[in-house]
């Protein structure tokens, strides 16, 4: 689909603008992200950005259906969230800190004008936001230094955590248009629609059942059901991957995420491929209200340095292979003295997000990313936690009933973490939880190659790695749970998303 026209785009802002109010210019906004952002010239000067649904071509997972109304869902939610004070506030957070819980998430959510969601056809769905002020961190004209990936990181780190401490209104599990349903948020009607429209559910939850229950009652039952829709998009494309394997490991040991029992908000692809989905400033270059917010204060940001000097190595991205392991204090200074500093601004897509664990995030869970940074760890633990026991240490005992032996092992995570229990449930399960995380993430990669091919070389390369890590992650994951037996039950009502209801107009 092209871009829209000038006269187009004017009937879409026909509910957010004056009528005497008229559109000068159209300018795509690069990201590469699936959904089509646009900044949009006002005759008064202002700008709006408009967003649109991926092109016709683009294939979509089930996972990804309705990005556009996920995202405009998501953000509402949250602002009237935050706006109302303690609703869907973790209530382990004390109250003293839940205004700074607003003061540090509202500079960087989108604020949405309007949110038209029609279904004939669905590319004429749109939203309007107020403008972001920034750029997509790949997008940049400079390449970033590796003080600037430092205090990016550390920022996302904080708003990972912040995010986390929104939980689920209903208590449910799964992805936020599924658990929040239509009502909590008010869309404008396309006038030209003879009837209503409605916001529809990815197609894995309608399979799974769990759209008429407005998600899942467990997290286990909930990521059963992405994993399940994942497997069955590449069953569907003929993917040949190890579909009885993945299956035969969560019937095993599925019974670890039953340890996650309050759904927090995660948007899973949080960084984007090539962390594009991040978008930056320089500071003090606040284009909006409340800019300064989020990780701008010096001492907080010295002191960070200085704690993650050790660990500065794995700050930079794929390029910044030739850095130095470590970077001094002295050579943060000299880089800030060189250039206005970036910071993080906001995301270009919150269309991921979901009510479950925050290890889903790509940032803690996909092998084929980097691991999460020291600096990222640090702004996610606010720390504070740093006399928190790591998860690394963590024991955990299993009884082998041939033997009657008690055999004490080591969970063993990817990277260093040390994270409050509030945040992160149940330490122990922890890092077989990621090995299915891991696991999610390798087959969404590898499937999504056959839906939407690059070019060969690249498709092909990138299909490789993932089914190398893939295989990584499987076999780590059959050395898991050797004789100890758990029977992961499902609480009653709820269907199993390996029973797969057949959709209107299909045959038996």
């Amino acid at each position: 689909m092209c871009q829209p026209s000038d006269s187009l785009v004017q009937k879409m802002l026909g509910s957010v603008i004056p009528k005497d109010v008229t559109v000068k210019s159209v300018q795509p906004v690069s990201s590469g992200r699936p959904l089509r952002n646009y900044e949009v010239s006002l005759s008064t000067g202002k700008t709006v950005l408009l967003t649109l649904p991926p092109v016709s071509l683009w294939r979509p997972l089930r996972a990804e259906q309705d990005m556009l109304s996920s995202e405009a869902i998501t953000v509402k939610w949250i602002r009237d969230t935050l706006a109302q004070g303690t609703s869907s506030v973790d209530d382990t957070v004390p109250s003293s800190s839940k205004p700074s819980l607003a003061d540090s998430l509202l500079p960087l959510l989108p604020t949405l004008l309007s949110h038209v969601q029609d279904m004939h056809p669905p590319s004429s769905s749109f939203a309007v936001y107020e403008t972001i002020q920034g750029t997509s961190l790949p997008f940049l004209t400079t390449k970033p230094t590796p003080a600037d990936h430092h205090n990016i990181d550390r920022q996302l780190g904080r708003l990972v955590r912040d995010l986390a401490m929104l939980t689920s209104p209903t208590g449910r599990f799964g992805p936020v248009t599924a658990v929040l349903g239509t009502t909590n948020i008010t869309t404008t009607q396309n006038p030209t629609l003879q009837t209503p429209t409605t916001t529809f559910l990815p197609a894995i939850l309608t399979e799974s059942n769990l759209a008429t229950t407005s998600g899942a009652l467990t997290w286990s039952t909930a990521f059963h059901s992405m994993l399940e829709g994942i497997l069955r998009d590449g069953e569907d494309m003929a993917v040949a991957i190890s579909y009885v394997s993945i299956r035969r490991h969560f019937r095993r040991l599925g019974w670890v995420l039953d340890g996650v029992t309050k759904g927090r908000l995660v948007v899973v692809e949080v960084e984007g491929d090539g962390r594009g989905n991040l978008v930056v400033r320089e500071e003090g270059n606040e284009g909006e209200k409340g800019g300064e917010e989020m990780g701008d204060k010096e001492s907080e940001d010295e002191a960070d340095k200085k704690k993650a000097k050790k660990d500065d190595g794995e700050v930079g991205t794929e390029g910044d292979n030739n850095q130095p392991p470590t970077t001094t204090q002295d050579q943060y200074q000299d880089q800030d003295q060189q250039h206005q500093r970036l910071k993080l601004a906001s995301l270009r897509d919150w269309s991921s997000a979901i009510f479950g664990d925050p290890l889903l995030a790509t940032v803690f869970s996909d092998p084929n990313q980097r691991p999460p940074s020291a600096a990222f760890l640090a702004g996610f633990n606010d720390d504070t936690t740093a006399s928190t026991p790591a998860i690394n240490p963590e024991q955990t005992t299993t009884t082998t009933e041939t033997t009657g032996t008690t055999e004490t092992t080591t969970p063993q995570m990817p990277y260093p973490l040390s994270l409050p229990e509030s945040i992160i449930e149940s330490p122990t399960t922890a890092p077989v939880r990621l090995l299915f995380y891991q696991v999610y993430h390798a087959v969404t990669r590898i499937v999504a190659e056959f839906y939407r091919p690059q070019r060969p070389s690249e498709s092909r390369t990138h299909e490789l790695e993932a089914r190398k890590k893939l295989n990584e992650v499987l076999a780590r994951l059959a050395e898991k749970g050797q004789g100890s037996r758990h029977h992961h039950r499902r609480p009653s009502g709820e269907m199993s998303p390996a029973k797969k209801v057949k959709r209107s107009g299909e045959l038996g």
